[in-house]
């Protein structure tokens, strides 16, 4: 754990490493210093799953996430970018087809702060129970 870490707290003013269940966090590159410091910090029980959206390879960076799935969305295809969101808004429809369609279903879902408010919304409403921040 970094020492900058120790302290991060979820927007709801819980700890990160109180969590259980399945963990997503999403963003753009420039959102990866914090998924760092939040998955330094997350419990080895968690399911976590990063989603990173990028305009290319050179926006690829490391994440050491131990045991998390980790998946950089490249924009880029053929030369052309695709619309900012459009990889991550379908990454996260199918996290939440595979992780939250029980009743029952844990899970916590982190965005960052230059996520499309269209996704925001998405991810609520596919979300019922669940905590997006």
């Amino acid at each position: 754990m970094t020492p900058d870490a120790a302290p991060l707290r979820r927007p709801d003013g819980g700890r990160w490493g109180d969590l259980e269940g399945a963990v997503l966090l999403g963003g753009d590159a420039s959102s990866v210093p914090r998924m760092r410091r939040i998955v330094a910090v997350l419990p080895p029980s968690a399911h976590v799953t990063v989603l990173v959206e990028v305009r290319g390879a050179n926006e690829i960076d490391v994440i050491d996430a131990r045991e998390a799935r980790v998946s950089w969305l490249d924009r880029s295809i053929d030369g052309e970018l695709c619309p900012r969101g459009e990889r991550l808004a379908q990454a996260i429809h199918a996290w939440c087809a595979e992780w939250a369609c029980g009743d029952d279903a844990v899970c916590t879902v982190w965005l960052g702060a230059r996520t499309p408010s269209r996704i925001v919304r998405m991810t609520q409403a596919m979300l019922p129970a669940s905590r997006v921040s």
